[in-house]
């Protein structure tokens, strides 16, 4: 028995050996706190704002909110459409099928009539994209790079991916959001649902803003320098819209430091919706601190339509000290929720691509717009609040089954972790971390 015994103890201190080793790297290593509260309507938040995320407030902007796949494909298709200039499209999912055919149609045909197109895929979120569509593509004369650039000296990077959604039209109208180019937004996908999320088309002098953070990822992926008109034109006002453009990468937490600012220097409400919430403790932290100080806090997630239930587990193991707190939560029901938004103070909106959770937070390439204007927060307000109506509230008794409780704590240190999910990657990752990136196609004609 001595030597199965002490083979059983090997076994298991392997497993706690390489459990401390995932919850090591699974644990943040900044804890976030904003230094000083000022009102979110004051110029001194505004100037403390745009010096720490060296991104300055930009005015007359014009933001229009599309919800959904039915709503969002056609404008953005539309946009293409009408390209004169430049394309510029950043994805972390485009996926094949009815949508990736009319995308890809549609660049086809504006790359055939000579607009110049660039274009970032992710080697992960895009891993589905069959090869005679991108052939297709480079055919007619879109340059495609692939995210990451595989080399061996950025083996670092390489939990890094894009997790960007933009569209830029001949550097004049941009937009940004949730969702990829996939079914999942328009269709009863595989019998579930279209998914609920939201795009911006944005026009305005902060359009150049969104264009230089595609510029960044195109520059690293395939070293050209983006410039001219046909990028970055004279942009004139178009709204009544302030706006800023923040970023999130491996070594700049822009986006991480807005959320947690406006947290933190929020007075009367916050209100949150976020598909994965998997946030750090000092996120944690601040919306208790702040729901205890007499701010009303509203989170919404997903139900049980969520596409990772892991995710799910770990998340409801957050929820107990924010019941305590005074916190809402809803667990919305119609579909899997797949927007990310904040409104703060009925004043402050944000969209864009990052989750609260650890994986947007410390490895991901993110993209957030936030818009400082009251009549906008309240058009976010009130569709808030109808995505609300279809969810369920969990009430302060609310406890989780002891069963949910043993499994999540298994999967809690998984669900987060970028590199855990890249040990089975396609031909295409493959190809992309070899350092076999498209070449450049000859122009047409």
């Amino acid at each position: 028995m001595e030597p199965v015994f002490t083979l059983v103890v090997l076994i298991v201190v392997v497993v706690l050996f390489i459990w401390g080793g995932i919850v090591a790297l699974a644990t943040p290593t900044v804890t976030y706190r904003f230094d000083r509260r000022w009102p979110l309507a004051s110029p001194e938040f505004e100037h403390a704002l745009s010096s720490v995320l060296a991104a300055p407030m930009a005015a007359g902007n014009l933001i229009s909110r599309f919800e959904d796949g039915a709503q969002f494909y056609p404008a953005m298709l539309s946009a293409i459409a009408g390209a004169q200039r430049s394309i510029a499209l950043e994805c972390y999912i485009f996926h094949p099928g009815r949508i990736g055919d009319a995308f890809t149609a549609a660049l086809v045909e504006r790359a055939t009539a000579g607009v110049p197109i660039r274009i970032v895929l992710d080697a992960f979120g895009s891993r589905r994209l069959r090869r005679q569509y991108v052939r297709r593509l480079a055919a007619a004369g879109c340059q495609i790079a692939w995210h990451p650039r595989g080399r061996w000296r950025r083996a670092h990077r390489l939990t890094n991916s894009t997790h960007r959604e933009i569209l830029v039209v001949d550097g004049r109208v941009a937009f940004t959001g949730g969702a990829g180019i996939s079914e999942w937004w328009a269709s009863n996908y595989q019998g579930q649902p279209p998914w609920r999320d939201t795009m911006v088309r944005i026009e305005g002098p902060i359009v150049a803003a969104v264009q230089a953070v595609f510029a960044e990822n195109w520059l690293e992926c395939d070293g050209a320098i983006l410039a001219g008109d046909e990028w970055f034109p004279s942009l004139g006002p178009r709204g009544t819209s302030d706006a800023l453009v923040t970023k999130n990468s491996p070594s700049f937490d822009g986006s991480r430091a807005l959320i947690q600012a406006l947290v933190e220097c929020a007075s009367s409400e916050i209100r949150l919706t976020t598909p994965y919430f998997l946030p750090d403790p000092s996120f944690l932290s601040a919306l208790i601190q702040r729901a205890r100080s007499g701010v009303s806090v509203t989170i919404l997630v997903p139900g049980r339509r969520m596409d990772h239930p892991w995710v799910r587990l770990s998340s409801r193991r957050l929820f107990r000290p924010l019941l305590d707190a005074g916190i809402r939560i809803f667990e919305y029901q119609p579909s899997m929720i797949h927007q990310k938004l904040i409104i703060v103070d009925g004043l402050w909106a944000v969209v864009g691509t990052t989750n609260l959770d650890m994986l947007s937070f410390e490895y991901l390439d993110e993209i957030n717009i936030a818009v400082r204007d009251a009549a906008f927060a309240r058009e976010w307000q009130t569709r808030h609040e109808a995505d609300v109506a279809q969810s369920i509230e969990l009430e302060p008794s609310w406890h989780r089954p002891v069963s949910e409780k043993a499994i999540a704590w298994i999967v809690w240190t998984l669900a987060g972790q970028r590199w855990a999910l890249r040990f089975r990657r396609p031909r295409a990752f493959r190809a992309a971390v070899a350092g076999r990136v498209l070449p450049p196609p000859q122009p047409p004609g």
